[in-house]
């Protein structure tokens, strides 16, 4: 069952109760595993397992690029280089070694590690951590560029609506301006089709930092 249309038409719907009762991603996410099938409820799964501080590290990665889907390669190898460099940064900041909480990595091109060394050089915390999701937004967004009604769209929608979920919880304000974002850029998808313009160790290690 790949209605991936239908799906992508019904995630505003799915997100609408943010007004009155507060965003919640696990029911966002139960009302879309509901409509997919068993291999993609599988990606989402695994997806999943990278929101997830105490399951990350090399044999995640590793997991995540052998992947024969390439929202999920793409995604968690930036997730991957990008933690490596928040972790070097915070180990220095500490005096300790950054190597020794860092993921293996294939060598590579890493396009956004230049703004990322500009975000960590900001002295404000929250807004450095606001800076990062919202660099995180960015990357799932380009990843999912062209892909419209696919897997790869409703996967970036949950990386997103995870991102919403936490700003939620820790910045109502904040959480409430991703939500109008998030809900924008579904309808968006609807409109550029269409022909209208579309818009486009470290948990132990950042509570010593942010303490």
């Amino acid at each position: 069952m790949d209605n991936y249309v239908y799906i992508v038409a019904g995630l505003p719907e799915l997100t609408s109760g943010f007004e009155n009762t507060g965003f919640n991603y696990a029911t966002v996410k139960e009302g879309i595993m509901e409509l997919l099938s068993e291999k993609d409820q599988k990606l989402v799964e695994l997806m999943e397992e990278g929101f997830n501080e105490d399951s990350l590290g090399t044999e995640f990665y590793e997991k995540a690029a052998k992947s024969k889907n390439r929202f999920i390669r793409e995604y968690f190898d930036f997730d991957a280089r990008l933690r490596n460099m928040k972790v070097n940064y915070l180990a220095k900041r500490l005096g300790k070694k950054g190597e020794d909480y860092m993921v293996e990595l294939p060598e590579a091109d890493f396009e956004e590690a230049k703004q990322i060394q500009e975000i960590l050089a900001d002295a404000d915390f929250v807004d450095r951590e606001q800076r990062m999701d919202e660099l995180k937004w960015e990357k799932a967004s380009d990843i999912a560029r062209m892909d419209y009604f696919n897997m790869n769209a409703i996967l970036a929608f949950l990386v997103k609506a995870k991102t919403v979920q936490r700003w939620a919880e820790l910045d109502a304000e904040k959480g409430h301006e991703m939500f109008k974002k998030l809900v924008a850029e579904v309808r968006g998808t609807f409109e550029g089709v269409n022909g209208s313009s579309t818009s486009s160790g470290i948990s132990a290690l950042e509570k010593v930092e942010g303490a």
